[in-house]
């Protein structure tokens, strides 16, 4: 119990270091691929998906503090759904998570919103507990904008709205600039929030059929991420790692199969 006592404590006092814990795969920064992005951020895909999706984070190399999530997306014309249940941590200190996106998409720009309700591990699981009145939600709005040929911008507020339990992680409004498409650089601005002045972030992902690597920096410490995606057909690999100076290193791995017309970066 003590072990994940600390553990907990560790979630609580450095939850800022982390982006999300409920549905985020292993993609880079201001993607919005199917269906993680919508579930995550509100960013609906660019391109009509039909997609499902597993992934499982383990944070700061601890055993026993991890996120396993499955999720499924579908389009029909301009418009996207996704749905999606996570689990973190062991009984004791975890917790149950469902979530639900919404939106719609043009090959230039979307927009969405997405909600979840989030119970106890430690409860005695029923759909009906996850909503009810003593459970956590949130919800929230994005959006992105093709401002020039290969130019992207998008804006993503997870949490506009919060009820009852408050989330594990406190999730600001968060502007994003892309620019290129398989191989592209981006710059993220993160709002401020309790006890920081916000973030910054420059990333870049480079292309070589069928693989994709990419790396971001950021401040407030300053730290980074690496990750390396392939894709055979309609299955697509997914692995990031995330590494702190204080905390150790995040690793999150993704497995997904998803049938489109196109490709969307």
């Amino acid at each position: 119990m003590k072990r994940w006592l600390v553990a907990a404590s560790l979630w609580v006092c450095a939850a800022h270091a982390a982006r999300s814990q409920d549905f985020e795969a292993a993609s880079p920064p201001l993607t919005t691929r199917a269906p993680d992005a919508l579930l995550d951020r509100a960013l609906p895909s660019a391109t009509p998906a039909l997609a499902a999706s597993a992934a499982q984070t383990r944070w700061w190399g601890l055993p026993g503090l991890e996120t396993r999530s499955v999720s499924a997306g579908a389009s029909l014309n301009t418009w996207r759904v996704a749905l999606g249940f996570s689990q973190t941590g062991e009984p004791e200190v975890g917790w149950t998570t469902l979530g639900i996106g919404f939106g719609a998409a043009s090959r230039h720009a979307g927009a969405g919103v997405r909600a979840c309700a989030r119970s106890d591990r430690d409860a005695a699981y029923r759909l009906t507990r996850t909503f009810d009145a003593a459970a956590g939600a949130e919800a929230g709005v994005g959006a992105w904008l093709d401002a020039a040929d290969g130019v992207r911008v998008c804006a993503s507020a997870p949490q506009v709205w919060t009820s009852a339990t408050a989330p594990p992680l406190a999730r600001p409004l968060e502007l994003g600039l892309r620019v290129g498409d398989a191989n592209a650089v981006w710059l993220r601005l993160v709002s401020p929030r309790a006890g920081d002045d916000g973030e910054r972030a420059l990333g870049l992902t480079l292309y070589v059929a069928p693989v994709s690597v990419w790396a971001e920096v950021r401040d407030g410490p300053l730290r980074g991420s690496v990750g390396i995606a392939g894709r055979i057909a309609q299955l697509r690999v997914d692995v990031r790692v995330d590494a702190h100076p204080v905390l150790g290193e995040t690793t999150r791995v993704a497995l997904a199969w998803v049938r489109e017309s196109g490709r969307a970066p």
